[in-house]
């Protein structure tokens, strides 16, 4: 009995004296990606492998169809309850970086991470200085072409540019009845990537003032009026979006079209005869001679409970290897400069066209176009160079009339704001 009294005193003498161990608070960090569901079991191994090396962070990733993402992460932003990091494009980013909505990166970031990635990415996801969103992943769309329409037109080289385009548009008319390309002119300030394509400032430095109206604006509009009178483009151009211009492609009415490298696998599921006739070059340029390209990005909300894990975590997701495992799975290329460098993205030319695509894309990117500027009220400023293209177009106003005009509501938007 004595030692049953002297055993339990020692088991409470010991227990007493002993301090509980603290228990590390757990941080969930909301995680919305833009239609990646596809790639749950990249995204899941990510997200486990930062788990692993952080063990007081959970992730907790929340996909969101393409088509809801501008609108759920608006209502999201606005509310107690915000995602701590979000996939979105960059326009939309600077909507909500200029409502004061996100936090500036660079208040965060060593300039050591900064370089890891293209200064041009950077430049996409700024606005005014302000730095709102972590690069991600980009495309840089080429041109793909119908071999059989260019062989029946007599057609023997592939145009590089516009001009080019212009200068055998009639013969392939003439010879085949197609169109040379569906531009979709109107769609989402077309007209104004096409003026970034020759060089043409868009805004002044401050960016408080238009400046497009020139006159080799005037004679781009022209050049496009031209083409569209003469049907050498269809009428839909002016109407209709990117995705019918992809319709008509795999239905053989247009010889050209510039798209993302992700078209492949739609042809050769949906027109396994067009695959075999199909040819793919470098994007189709301006005088710049330079190609344009696209980015996704990441951004967090200012009122993240968590933004210095949050920037971690999209370092981690944007890092070199993680980079280089994406888009080893997608048509994508890297914003990390050293996954770019790769071997993946540098092997000798091919004739394979994904293998082909991807070089061709990459390439692309060594010497990019400088992205437009990022605008506030960007929906409505496009909506006037849409406007504007289409009354030219339709013989409405000539091109000088109608950029006069649009440079004019432009503004009185930046006046007004």
């Amino acid at each position: 009995m004595k030692k049953i009294i002297t055993l339990l005193f020692t088991i409470f003498i010991l227990t007493g004296c002993t301090k509980p161990q603290p228990v590390k608070q757990v941080k969930e960090i909301e995680f919305w990606t833009l239609q990646l569901s596809g790639f749950s079991e990249y995204i899941n191994g990510v997200i486990g492998r930062y788990e692993e090396q952080h063990p007081d962070v959970k992730i907790k990733w929340v996909d969101v169809p393409f088509s809801q993402g501008e609108k759920r992460a608006l209502a999201a932003v606005l509310s107690k309850n915000v995602p701590d990091l979000i996939n979105m494009n960059p326009d939309f980013g600077a909507t909500l970086a200029s409502k004061g909505a996100l936090i500036d990166i660079k208040n965060l970031i060593s300039r050591k991470e900064y370089d890891n990635y293209l200064e041009m990415s950077w430049q996409a996801s700024s606005i005014n200085g302000f730095v709102y969103g972590i690069p991600w992943y980009i495309t840089s769309a080429v041109t793909f072409y119908n071999k059989g329409i260019l062989k029946k037109s007599g057609v023997k080289e592939i145009p590089e540019n516009y001009s080019g385009l212009g200068e055998i548009a009639g013969k392939i008319q003439k010879n085949t009845g197609k169109y040379v390309l569906m531009p979709t002119l109107t769609e989402n300030g077309e007209m104004l990537r096409i003026f970034n394509k020759y060089g043409i400032p868009i805004v002044n430095e401050t960016k408080d003032r238009a400046v497009f109206h020139t006159r080799q604006a005037e004679e781009i509009l022209s050049f496009w009026k031209n083409i569209y009178d003469k049907e050498f483009i269809p009428a839909e151009s002016i109407t209709q979006a990117h995705r019918d211009a992809l319709g008509k492609f795999q239905s053989g009415e247009i010889a050209f079209i510039v798209a993302g490298a992700n078209f492949l696998n739609i042809i050769k599921q949906n027109s396994p005869q067009l695959y075999e006739k199909l040819g793919v070059a470098k994007q189709l340029k301006g005088s710049a001679g330079k190609a344009n390209f696209s980015l996704m990005n990441l951004v967090i909300p200012k009122k993240s409970k968590y933004p210095r894990e949050a920037l971690e975590f999209a370092l981690f997701l944007t890092n070199k290897e993680n980079q280089l495992e994406f888009c080893k799975l997608a048509p994508i290329l890297p914003s990390e400069k050293h996954a770019l460098g790769s071997d993946y993205f540098t092997a000798e030319d091919t004739e394979d066209l994904t293998t082909k695509s991807r070089i061709i894309s990459a390439n692309q990117l060594k010497n990019p176009l400088k992205p437009i500027p990022a605008l506030e009220n960007r929906k409505d400023l496009y909506e006037i160079i849409d406007f504007m293209t289409q009354e030219v177009m339709l013989g409405q106003k000539n091109p000088q009339q109608a950029l006069k005009k649009a440079e004019k509501e432009w503004n009185k938007i930046f006046r007004e704001n």
